[in-house]
């Protein structure tokens, strides 16, 4: 799989590794650490054409200043594989970037995610994913639910990350914004 991110500022990234830490202790959620780390994501794909994308990734932040969010609440994507997570207030200047990265990576990927094309995105930090049960989603909303998570959120970056089943493997090419 491959992923188009931002990390999250120093002081955010510590409030959702709090969060984290957390859930593993009280609920035993541990697969989010398979994740680089605390961020939002713009695309994912099965595959992707890393050198085109690099050249798109380089010109794109090199015309763009650091951006800023705000988070609040909680929320819980549903289905087979529940994923929990903190939802992030799109901004004009979130949309506007996302729909650009979106129609200039796009050609470059092989089966491109939908839920991250325009029309469906929806800015988020993920909690827990990919363990996250029946038996434990209670544990984990008991957990945090009563803590008030209201955060500005700011990121500085897009970066290319290439992960196999092994976190191991990950590739990451990194363009700041200027």
């Amino acid at each position: 799989m491959y992923a188009i991110i931002s990390e999250l500022d120093p002081e955010s990234a510590v409030t959702v590794k709090t969060l984290w830490g957390e859930l593993r202790d009280a609920c035993g959620l541990e697969a989010i650490y398979s994740l680089p780390t605390p961020h939002l994501t713009w695309f994912a794909s099965e595959g992707l054409d890393v050198p085109a994308v690099k050249a798109i990734l380089a010109d794109v932040a090199a015309g763009r200043s650091g951006l800023t969010t705000y988070v609040f609440g909680l929320g819980i994507f549903s289905g087979e594989r529940p994923v929990f997570y903190l939802p992030m207030v799109k901004s004009q200047e979130m949309i506007d970037l996302h729909n650009l990265l979106w129609e200039k990576v796009n050609p470059h990927a092989r089966q491109p995610n939908i839920y991250y094309s325009p029309p469906y995105w929806l800015p988020h930090i993920t909690l827990a994913l990919n363990d996250v049960t029946r038996e434990n989603l209670a544990c984990a909303l008991e957990s945090v639910a009563f803590e008030p998570v209201e955060m500005v959120v700011s990121a500085e970056n897009l970066i290319v990350v290439a992960q196999e089943d092994d976190p191991a493997t990950m590739g990451l090419h990194q363009f700041r914004f200027s």
